[in-house]
């Protein structure tokens, strides 16, 4: 089959957003939400979806593990994060039903192969789940794509490309519209706990890396998990600096420390090809790291946790937060009627519940005491 190379094109409306974007933070199905969200909300309203670096592993019964997030977690993020919500999906689309669609219902966010989409350079190389945003389709069709990496095959960059044969492109597809709503007010303190309460399976999934290390697919899955991380990393600095939280740049270190080590990681797995497995010092550079930034996402989960029982009790005692501390029973209006409705606030705040025995004991006397049980409740599975 003959296919018609896509030709690069400008676009007023989405040139400039792609120009914007941190895309290099991005995965591929990251970074079509972003741009969405910049055209509608303003440059930089992506860097949002740097609050949410959750650590999900899946453990298939017979494979390695991977952190590949599905496009249901990215379209949940999208959601909550940017204002994005699916308002049509359809799956199983082929290239005709694409255009039909996008003609009915203006641009749409598209998720399929990469191994048949022309103008990415995993073209006729490798299968992978994939997006793009399909903003014209009369005529040669025009594509969105804010994808940015490095491959073996070539170098993919943001862009937008005049499609002619599109069809061929696209066999196969889900397809979303996209509705959108003002981006929601950030829950910098829930984000913060919900990211550290991700990282319970850190042994677990380097466990089961080892297990893998010695097999292609294993090292196939190591290189693209670090890559993930390394990115996820990066948004989450940057999103943390944006958001005030001050981590002493520990963020940023660590992004650069697992982007570095994703350079070593794929030039180990080309090693490996040749012979021999993945070297045990990577995956131990691998736990280490993830140790590292649990230990920073307990730390800033702890202040995350006062931050929070300090503004609800404020809420509840009507109370400006900058006299809240000390014991409870010297703050104004306290009782232990309050006192239920604070706990019962914290916990809806940050997704937590308390245990009956932590309500037995002495920590109920003052702010710091009720802060810790809440970190005790924060750091239990």
């Amino acid at each position: 089959m003959v296919v018609t190379v896509p030709s690069e094109t400008a676009d007023r409306t989405w040139s400039p957003v792609l120009d914007g974007l941190h895309a290099a933070e991005l995965d591929c199905l990251q970074a079509n939400l972003a741009a969405v969200a910049d055209v509608h909300h303003g440059e930089g309203a992506h860097v949002a979806l740097g609050a949410a670096p959750r650590f999900a592993p899946a453990f298939p019964p017979d494979g390695p593990p991977s952190l590949d997030a599905p496009v249901d977690t990215r379209l949940d993020e999208a959601s909550r994060l940017l204002g994005l919500s699916v308002s049509l999906r359809e799956d199983g689309l082929d290239g005709p039903a694409l255009r039909r669609l996008a003609a009915a219902h203006g641009p749409l966010y598209v998720v399929g192969d990469a191994h048949t989409m022309p103008w990415v350079p995993y073209f006729g190389q490798k299968h992978m789940e994939h997006s793009f945003l399909l903003v014209s389709a009369g005529g040669s069709c025009t594509v969105v794509d804010a994808y940015h990496n490095d491959t073996p095959w070539g170098s993919a960059r943001p862009g937008v490309w005049r499609v002619p044969d599109f069809d061929a492109a696209v066999p196969k597809s889900s397809a979303f519209a996209l509705s959108v709503s003002a981006v929601p007010a950030p829950d910098v303190d829930f984000e913060l706990v919900a990211t550290a309460r991700s990282l319970d399976f850190i042994d677990r999934y380097v466990t089961a890396v080892r297990q893998y290390s010695d097999r292609p697919a294993g090292w196939d899955a190591l290189v693209l998990d670090v890559w993930l991380i390394a990115r996820t990393r990066a948004l989450h600095a940057r999103w943390l600096a944006a958001s005030g939280v001050d981590d002493g740049g520990r963020a940023a270190e660590s992004a650069q420390a697992w982007q570095t080590l994703a350079a070593q990681t794929y030039v180990a797995m080309r090693r490996a090809q040749r012979g021999g497995g993945m070297p045990a010092a990577l995956v131990d550079r691998v736990h280490e790291l993830l140790l590292a930034d649990e230990a920073l996402a307990a730390e800033l989960a702890g202040r995350a946790v006062r931050s929070t029982v300090v503004r609800e009790l404020a809420a509840v005692l009507e109370l400006d937060t900058a006299v809240v501390d000390g014991p409870l029973r010297e703050l104004p209006k306290f009782n232990s009627f309050r006192l239920v409705d604070v706990i019962e606030r914290v916990e809806s705040a940050l997704d937590v519940e308390l245990d009956p025995d932590d309500l037995a004991t002495g920590d109920l006397r003052d702010v710091d005491a009720l802060a810790g049980l809440f970190r005790r409740a924060v750091g239990r599975p």
